[in-house]
């Protein structure tokens, strides 16, 4: 991780679950690693005064994987016009989730510090569909 960026991550993010919408919109300082063909995005979420998630985004050419360690845990990956499996950690153990991606896109740019991802989303819980989901991170780096 010598060649980390420390950026500033702005999330966005819109749920439609049997018709009620959540939205959630949050900034976190950060930072951006290259590891061989991947892209690593790592931040803290503070939920409250105890409850913290470390979150780390692992982006290839093609797909996303979101891990959540800590108040929420969880692991989902993306892979667009792809059904994946993920995990939710809950009270009773770890509950399987489903994942169908519509859209994913990622930019970065090395020279300017900017970039964002930006996925479109299903989730199921055994089987059933829970709502879609729209998820948009920007990252702002520091120029050097």
């Amino acid at each position: 991780m010598d060649d980390s960026t420390p950026i500033t991550i702005s999330l966005h993010s819109i749920s439609d679950q049997s018709g009620e919408q959540e939205e959630i919109r949050f900034s976190a300082p950060g930072t951006l690693y290259q590891k061989e063909s991947a892209t690593y995005v790592r931040y803290e979420e503070v939920i409250n005064e105890t409850d913290k998630v470390n979150t780390t985004i692992k982006i290839t050419d093609g797909d996303a994987t979101i891990i959540r360690r800590g108040a929420v845990s969880m692991r989902q990956q993306f892979i667009q016009g792809e059904q994946t499996d993920g995990t939710y950690g809950s009270l009773y153990g770890p509950i399987k989730i489903g994942t169908d991606t519509k859209s994913m896109d990622f930019k970065w740019d090395e020279r300017t510090k900017v970039g964002a991802l930006s996925l479109e989303y299903r989730v199921l819980f055994e089987g059933e569909e829970t709502g879609n989901h729209q998820l948009s991170i920007r990252l702002k780096g520091e120029r050097t």
